[in-house]
């Protein structure tokens, strides 16, 4: 017990440190308010239909998953749930309970992405295709909603639990799967960093950031990928062809006449086996590309550094020639047109859907 307070408190040391040099790199320009937070508590109910309550809670608004605890009469939990850009950030804090993803509740899912789950106080267990490991408080773990999953919550605990569109993470992991379940320990290398950046999520308020959500975001992905290390690859030539293709669009998008060609050829590859490839992934070129532009202009709308920037040049950044076409893509794709969204943002508001 003295080995594992004091390897605690070393974590605990280390990932401030870590937080204190990664924080300059958050804290560089002027500041952008986050969207409000929302608060689910089992303190608005009876007591004695806390956990029903909690359950029914966590299912809408966070996954899709059986609970169960040994206190079903008092049971206490809290869950804060706000947006990071792409990413949903939830605080979670709740008794001791048993989480179980099962391939029923997998079936009848909304989402299929991942989290990745910062302990912040308690300890707990956590299963995954096969790999089983005990989370201590500063560790991360990454976990894959697409797959069943167990997790133990020996005590009360605490937890910050960032949610990850699948296709979004596999910007910077190409096969995220291969790394759910493996913890990252907070005092190991680039898991320390990661953690540190987390930590600084563990807040009741809603923080003012230096950069724009969706920045933010990338930088936790990007801490993610290096405390993967080169461990997490994909398996097949394919995947890894498709991923890099995904990053050439990505990188391209602003090429107003980026063509499929163009990208086939950057790659090594014919057309007909690019668009082989998107096919077998379920997706196409345009929507690729049309994606990653969107992409690219909600980061520009959302960052207070382009605000002197018009929305017309905006769209002509983000590789759209026709402001019109923009502006009904924009509006399709995150339900608000781009000045509307642009003004919300930079008051520290939620755009209207």
């Amino acid at each position: 017990m003295h080995e594992t307070g004091a390897l605690a408190r070393r974590n605990r040391l280390g990932a401030v440190s870590a937080l204190n040099e990664y924080q300059g790199a958050l804290h560089m320009v002027a500041m952008c308010e986050r969207p409000a937070r929302q608060r689910w508590s089992t303190a608005d109910v009876d007591s004695r239909h806390a956990l029903a309550y909690w359950v029914d809670t966590i299912c809408k608004s966070f996954l899709e998953i059986d609970i169960e605890s040994p206190q079903r009469h008092g049971f206490r939990a809290r869950l804060d749930q706000s947006s990071l850009g792409p990413v949903t950030l939830n605080i979670v804090e709740a008794d001791a309970q048993r989480i179980c993803r099962t391939p029923a509740r997998i079936a009848h899912s909304r989402f299929a992405g991942y989290f990745l789950i910062q302990l912040r106080a308690g300890q707990a267990r956590f299963q995954q295709y096969g790999r089983e490991s005990c989370i201590e408080v500063g560790d991360c773990v990454l976990v894959d909603c697409t797959a069943p999953y167990l997790l133990e919550c020996l005590q009360a605990t605490r937890a910050v639990a960032l949610r990850f569109p699948r296709d979004w993470l596999r910007n910077w992991l190409p096969a995220p799967e291969s790394l759910a379940g493996r913890p990252l320990r907070a005092g190991a290398s680039w898991s320390n960093a990661l953690s540190a950046a987390l930590a600084n999520f563990d807040t009741d308020d809603d923080e003012v950031l230096a950069l724009p959500d969706s920045v933010v975001a990338e930088h936790i992905a990007v801490l993610l990928a290096l405390a993967a290390g080169p461990d997490a690859h994909v398996s097949r030539g394919s995947e890894k062809l498709l991923n890099r293709i995904r990053r050439t669009i990505r990188d391209r998008c602003h090429e107003a006449g980026l063509t499929p060609t163009a990208v086939a050829d950057a790659n090594g590859i014919s057309r007909r086996y690019l668009h082989h490839l998107f096919a077998r992934a379920d997706s196409t070129f345009g929507r690729e590309l049309i994606q990653a532009r969107l992409d690219c202009a909600h980061r520009l709308l959302s960052d207070s550094r382009y605000s002197a920037v018009t929305v017309s040049e905006v769209a002509l950044r983000s590789g759209f020639l026709e402001p019109s076409h923009f502006a009904r893509r924009f509006r399709k794709a995150f339900g608000s047109g781009p000045m509307e969204f642009r003004t919300a943002r930079l008051r520290g508001g939620k755009p209207a859907a």
